[in-house]
């Protein structure tokens, strides 16, 4: 019957590549990983812009900052001639290469992944395919690795381009920096994979884990200049493996033949260990069996579940004892909803719709998820600038013996310690990364994963209740970091009580601009890698507003450029309360300041009503 049908003249063969759908299974069976590749590499179109921006803009902001910037406080040639390097800018240029790789591994292996696994459930519909599971993980890790191959090529390019490569084996950089970012990302891809909900996660590994081996990886200095129980941390970190070898084949460190086998073997072994381990792991979880090894942070849960049903039984028990009292005296049991419920006022006249004076609510409710959530998410956020102090204060200070006070726009004469110069820059950066934080990737996370705000405005709250509520949580957020570092400030002796009690307050008002704007900016965003785009614009503010060293280094031109960036006028403000130095121009820095409040607010009332009210 078969034959005869294809035989018939009515009826022609298909010529669609479809047709043979055995033959087409077979394909994808013998290259499944290069198809869920191409399928990665074809989904980061949609940010391709993004990533090509950042390959060619971090090389070179990284150099005119920290290489140029930083390099004529530390100086050239002679330090780093022992190294093989003939100025400060090739000696870090390496080591910047592999450091902004690992940074992205921290995103590409955290995010996508439980994009994969949870919110989209993409791995699910690959799995419907004939793609194996571990062809699922190793296509995304082959997809990721041609990103971090792109970067440290267009990156190896810009560094021959400013004369910071003298070995012609320098172009093997880039193998060593693709290394060092899979040495870092699989282990976390790893355990992303076993997770079952985002709560906060992600946060953790970036503050616990990306950023001490970043800042204490001999990335800017060599590793000897730290303390010997610091230099344990660079050993272990893939990171300073990859930036030693990196700086072996730029510009021939003199190193021994054993080292350099050490570097590549332990980077080989923590790449090929952490492949397996991600490829097991999607294997329980996307194969027959579903994933049944332990959910980090289900134990925590199941307790607050348990102690939740006791106390509601016991409400319930108490409402049953008083019904029965009330019964005995002869009194109408009065309901219990009525008497626990409270009394709803909605408030009416002019921009009711707007506002109805229930900023508490969103407030209390952001309250009550930081607590049910992981109390160490909330307070790892002090954590980043006393890592930032601690690796510039000690890896830098060596290098540098006195910064002048004049140069760094200070009257009265004299030098200050490298430490004290930035402790107050850390501190408006510290203000500056928690407001930013709570304001982009939290609201959205609330504004288009869990559709938060959307139920929100469906109550009597309206946009400036979300909007207000939002940015006071980033104010206590951030109230709590500087707090904390203040703390570690005056125990330093870097700032006086006083002083600290000013800048607390100051910094408080530096977040609130940065809360206005950045949940303003966020509530135009579709997709969380268009946050990247964000942080192009976070990065070249902390390494170029005077943060790290004085604005004195660059020419009149680019200082009037870099005196327009909102984290110079909170660095400067900052540093005139440390060092008690005010001007006309600190009026200047808190004007600035209220006026990214106004227009941040306004747009944020203006967007929240556009999304949500008709």
């Amino acid at each position: 019957m078969t034959d005869q049908l294809h035989a018939s003249p009515g009826i022609e063969s298909s010529t669609s590549p479809a047709a043979d759908k055995q033959a087409l299974a077979g394909g994808v069976r013998r290259f499944g990983a290069l198809h869920q590749a191409e399928r990665t590499l074809r989904s980061m179109r949609a940010y391709g812009a993004v990533i090509l921006f950042s390959s060619v803009s971090q090389p070179i902001m990284y150099i005119l900052a920290m290489g140029l910037g930083l390099g004529v406080l530390v100086g050239d040639g002679g330090d780093f001639a022992q190294y093989g390097a003939s100025s400060y800018l090739m000696y870090i240029g390496p080591a910047i290469l592999a450091s902004t790789v690992a940074m992205s591994a921290g995103i590409e292996f955290t995010f996508p992944v439980m994009e994969g696994f949870k919110w989209r459930r993409l791995y699910y519909g690959a799995q419907a395919s004939p793609l194996s599971p571990g062809q699922i993980a190793s296509g995304h890790i082959l997809a990721v690795s041609v990103r971090f191959a792109v970067h440290a090529a267009i990156f190896t390019v810009v560094l021959a381009l400013f004369g910071a490569i003298s070995s012609p084996w320098a172009v093997l950089q880039i193998g060593s920096a693709l290394l060092g970012g899979l040495a870092i990302g699989l282990p976390i891809m790893a355990y992303v994979s076993t997770l079952r909900d985002e709560k906060g996660q992600m946060s953790l590994i970036q503050r616990f884990v990306i950023m001490p081996l970043f800042l204490f990886s001999g990335t800017f200095y060599p590793l000897t200049n730290l303390p010997g129980f610091l230099q344990v941390i660079g050993w272990f970190s893939p990171i300073w493996h990859a930036n030693e070898l990196g700086r072996v084949l730029a510009f021939s460190q003199p190193t021994p033949a054993w080292m350099i086998l050490v570097h590549v073997l332990y980077l080989l072994g923590v790449t090929a260990g952490g492949w397996l381990i991600t490829v097991r792991v999607f294997s329980r979880r996307l194969g027959l069996e579903e994933w049944r090894g332990r959910t980090p942070g289900a134990k925590a849960d199941a307790r607050r579940q348990t102690r939740m049903a006791a106390r509601d039984g016991a409400d319930v028990e108490r409402s049953a004892g008083e019904s029965a009292t009330s019964a005995d005296q002869g009194e109408r049991p009065a309901s219990n909803a009525a008497a626990v419920l409270p009394r709803i006022a909605f408030r009416r006249g002019f921009a009711a719709n707007y506002y109805s004076g229930n900023i508490r609510a969103v407030f209390g409710r952001g309250l009550t998820a930081i607590r049910n959530n992981r109390g160490v998410i909330f307070l790892s956020g002090l954590l980043e600038p006393v890592l930032f102090l601690t690796s510039f204060g000690l890896g830098i200070s060596p290098m540098i013996a006195s910064v002048d006070a004049e140069q760094v726009g200070l009257s009265g004469g004299g030098t200050i310690s490298y430490a004290a110069f930035i402790a107050p820059a850390l501190l408006a950066v510290s203000a500056m990364n928690g407001a930013i934080f709570d304001s982009t990737w939290n609201v959205f996370f609330k504004l288009k994963i869990t559709k938060l705000y959307r139920t929100m405005m469906s109550t009597s709250l309206g946009p400036v209740d979300v909007a207000v509520g939002e940015i006071c949580l980033a104010l206590f957020r951030g109230g709590i970091y500087a707090l904390g570092f203040l703390g570690v400030l005056m125990i330093g002796g870097l700032v006086d009580p006083l002083a600290a009690l000013v800048l607390w307050f100051a910094a408080l008002f530096i977040a609130l601009g940065f809360a206005s704007v950045g949940m303003a900016v966020t509530s135009f965003l579709s997709r969380f890698q268009q946050m990247d785009w964000m942080m192009m614009v976070l990065i070249p503010m902390f390494l170029f507003s005077a943060t790290l060293f004085p604005i004195s280094v660059y020419p009149a031109g680019v200082q009037v450029v870099i005196q327009a960036l909102p984290l110079w006028h909170g660095v400067e403000l900052m540093r005139d309360i440390a060092f008690w130095d005010f001007g006309a121009i600190t009026l200047v820095h808190i004007g600035y300041y209220l006026v990214m409040t106004v227009i941040g607010l306004a747009v944020t009332t203006y967007r929240m009503k556009k999304l949500f009210l008709r």
